[in-house]
């Protein structure tokens, strides 16, 4: 299965993380390791400016940077589990999908949808932005799964 996952992975590695949410992340990357699912990423992208920022930023802190290397060792730079597209593999996006990125401040997200339109099989966004997910509740071009619940099924 191919995922696209917004910056909450990156940010569930740093110290801020609540314990529940370093459980969440756990959990994901181990069911996704094991499934042999990929993530799709857009390059560049916020989702790629943070890992690679906290990895510089947290460098000195061990129990910190060890998980945010091993992700970029063992994801990112895996091409079976991490698929990176640019630009030019984007496909246009659907009028309604524009549209709802455009109302709000939504836009800062396209990226994920973007990222998205690369999948030819159900395009599945892993969010914990509820706001985000409401917003695309009625779009029948992807599915916004909040992490949680995800992980419910996954």
């Amino acid at each position: 299965m191919d995922l696209v996952v917004n910056e909450w992975l990156p940010e569930y590695f740093t110290p801020a993380a609540s314990a529940e949410e370093k459980i969440l992340l756990q959990i994901f990357l181990q069911r996704f390791i094991e499934k042999g699912d990929r993530i799709i990423v857009k390059e560049p992208s916020p989702f790629i400016s943070k890992v690679l920022r906290y990895a510089k930023d947290f460098q000195k802190l061990h129990e910190v940077v060890t998980p945010i290397r091993d992700f970029i060792k063992i994801i990112l730079e895996d091409s079976n589990r991490c698929v990176r597209v640019s630009d030019d593999e984007i496909k246009e996006l659907p009028e309604a999908v524009t549209g709802k990125l455009n109302v709000g401040n939504y836009g800062s997200d396209t990226y994920l949808f973007e990222a998205a339109s690369c999948i030819d099989e159900e395009k599945i966004i892993v969010t914990t932005d509820v706001r985000l997910k409401v917003q695309f509740e009625e779009d029948n071009w992807c599915r916004l799964e909040l992490l949680a619940d995800f992980l419910e099924s996954y």
